[in-house]
This record gives structure tokens, sequence and C-alpha cells, in this order.
């Protein structure tokens, strides 16, 4: 078996078993015994727990973490640039701060989360990309940090004296906000499998693809709008949880190569599970309370960064 084969082998197993403890764990531990019990009708108790708390959280965590990762993937291509990252460019925060100011003016509209976190990081990325962030790597990272400190901010100042509950964790989180997420973020991990192909053009230069007749204008703004809709689906549900996009596919290029028609699902499967694990960690971390999941991927994603950064891996 090849190295990607094997990379995608233990993925696979991996999310399968940290699924299982995942429906075993929280404040009440359930035996494997009483898993199967409760799905084959003998502990109808166990499985309206199972269903109506852990399995939402489950799919909710995998979804999201895998659209993080292929978001991430999709704009260090875009950006040539492997520190490139809707969280780390601001992309969500902009969202967060939208869908915060929305909620002040505006009345609940169907999907008002989603198109106003689609606004925010449009802006966001209206703001950082021009001709100079895009050419020096360096330049992109200390704009877009600045820009995603600026909106938090905003945020802090708007809500200052206000009680807001952080949505950057999982808990409570309803079956109609996770079948949400699941359809809309199914919907733009297709696109993203479909134009994996301009991912791999982009790893030439602009001059090179021009020559052969390749709209690279059309190409950047089409990925970078998905990049937009696939962090906006999980910042309207889950809030913003860093550093996904930065490491899941920064590994899965050492585990499966650079070509974005493999990377992709596995940055896909990769995030699942990273994901999956924090959320999981967090929950029993400290019970009966838990960590918020986006507070793990802090401790994990800083020292990584700076690994990377210290490493020279900019370049895509």
């Amino acid at each position: 078996m090849s190295k990607a084969g094997w990379a995608y082998t233990v993925v696979l197993i991996g999310l399968i078993v940290t699924c299982v403890i995942a429906l075993m764990c929280g404040v009440t531990f359930y035996t494997p015994t009483q898993i199967w019990q409760a799905f084959s009708g003998q502990r109808p108790a166990i499985l309206n727990n199972i269903l109506t708390f852990r399995l939402s959280r489950i799919i909710a965590s995998m979804v999201g973490g895998g659209v993080l990762a292929v978001a991430g993937a999709l704009s260090q291509s875009v950006f040539r640039n492997r520190l490139a990252d809707p969280t780390i460019l601001g992309v969500t925060s902009a969202g967060d701060l939208f869908i915060l100011l929305g909620g002040f003016v505006l009345p609940a509209l169907p999907f008002e989360k989603l198109v106003l976190a689609l606004l925010g990081g449009a802006v966001a990325l209206a703001l950082l990309t021009n001709r100079r962030t895009l050419s020096q790597p360096y330049m992109l990272i200390i704009v877009g940090v600045a820009l995603n400190l600026t909106f938090q901010g905003f945020n802090t100042l708007f809500t200052q004296g206000i009680s807001v509950t952080s949505d950057t964790s999982l808990n409570g989180i309803t079956w109609s906000s996770t079948l949400m997420l699941l359809l809309v973020g199914c919907v733009g991990l297709i696109l993203a499998l479909i134009l994996s192909p301009w991912a791999n053009n982009l790893k030439l230069s602009d001059e090179q693809l021009m020559t052969v007749g390749i709209p690279v204008k059309t190409m950047r703004v089409g990925l970078l709008a998905l990049v937009v809709f696939l962090s906006a689906t999980v910042t309207s549900v889950l809030g913003t949880i860093p550093f996904v996009g930065i490491i899941v596919p920064n590994v899965a290029r050492k585990l499966v190569g650079h070509d974005y028609q493999t990377l992709i699902p596995f940055s896909l499967l990769s995030g699942a599970w990273l994901l999956l694990i924090c959320d999981t960690v967090g929950r029993l971390i400290i019970l009966p309370s838990e960590l918020p999941v986006a507070t793990l991927m802090t401790v994990i994603g800083g020292p990584f960064l700076i690994w990377l950064v210290l490493k020279g891996g900019l370049g895509r």
C-alpha cells in the first residue's frame, strides 16, 4: 500500500474509533454494550440522550472541521502561502462581527447568520487582497492578523457590558443547526472537489497560466468566493475556530503530496478527525464542565504556527 493509502486508512480508522469514544463518553459514561443495546431498541432512554445531544454534536464537529480544513487548503492555493487561512486572515472574525451587528439591527430572518457571515468574509477579503499582499507572503500575514485583531476589537467594543454566550463551544448545539451545517457544508465541499484542478493550476505563475490561455483571475476569484462560503458556513453555526485550516493542509502535504485532487479529500477527513478529537477531549478534560473547542485549537495551533514560521515554509 502507498504512503497516501496508509494515511487514508489511519485517518478513517481513527475517525471511526473517535466517533465511538465520543458516543460513549460524557457526563454519563456508556459502555459499548449499552451503546449497542440503545441502537437495537433495548435502551430507549440512552438512545434518546445519544440522539438528542451527542450525535448532533459529533456530526457538527466533523463537518465543521472538514469544511475549515478544505477552506484553509484552498486559501493557501490562492495566496500561494502555507500560512493563509480564513481565521488568521480575519475572514471568520469579520463574519462574527457582521453577525453581531446584524443581530442588533435586523429582525430574525432565514439563514440570516450565514448571509451576514458571507458579507463579513467578503469585506475582509476585499480589504486584504491587493497586488502587494498577494506577492509578499509576510505582508499578507501581517495585514491579515491586523485585520483579524481589528474585527475582534470591534466585536469586543460592541459587546462591552453585554452578556454574550460564546459560540466557540459545541455544547448545546441543536439538530436544526447541525443539519443546516451539514447541508450547506456538503454543497461547499462538493464544489471544492469539483474545482480542485483550479487549485492545481495556481501552482504555476500567473504569466505561465495566461500564456496558455487559462483565466487566472476567474479561477482566483472563484476559489476565494468558495473559501468565504465555506468559512462563513462554519462561522454562522459554530463561531470562530482557529488553526484547523493551517494545521491540517500542511500535515496533509507531508502525507499525501501536493496534488489538490488528493489533498482536498484527505484534508476533509483529517479536519473532521482533528476537530472531533478536540471537542471530545474538551468535553472530558474538566468534567462536569468543559473547555471550548476553540480554546484547545488555539493551544495546539499557536505552537504549530510558530514552528511553521521558524521553519521558513511560507511558500506553497
